[in-house]
């Protein structure tokens, strides 16, 4: 939920993937869902509000995490977000040093 013009929305979320961008100029979705906080994550499954953000400071991987565990359970978004942490080491570092910290890891 960010009270921004779409195109700021846009560089927000630019490449995440699953996700429905809403234009609330006004405020009126924020104010229904009691947003008092901006920006603020929701998480729905099937139409349905099933997870929302608390805390205003847990960033994005905070939310992500907050929104599968709820989804999948929090044994899985652990096993997500850890997976999604080694292909980024990965990526960044190349395969070599990444599977260094991974071997670091597992001691």
């Amino acid at each position: 939920m960010v009270q921004n013009g779409m195109e700021k929305v846009r560089e927000i979320v630019k490449g995440a993937k699953g996700v429905e961008l809403v234009e609330d100029r006004e405020g009126r979705i924020a104010q229904s869902l009691n947003a008092f906080f901006v920006p603020r994550a929701y998480g729905f499954a099937d139409g349905k509000l099933v997870w929302l953000q608390k805390e205003a400071n847990s960033g994005i991987v905070g939310a992500l995490e907050g929104f599968i565990a709820a989804v999948k359970g929090e044994e899985k978004a652990k096993e997500i977000l850890n997976a999604w942490s080694a292909e980024m080491r990965e990526k960044a570092w190349g395969k070599e040093m990444a599977s260094l910290v991974q071997e670091g890891e597992k001691r």
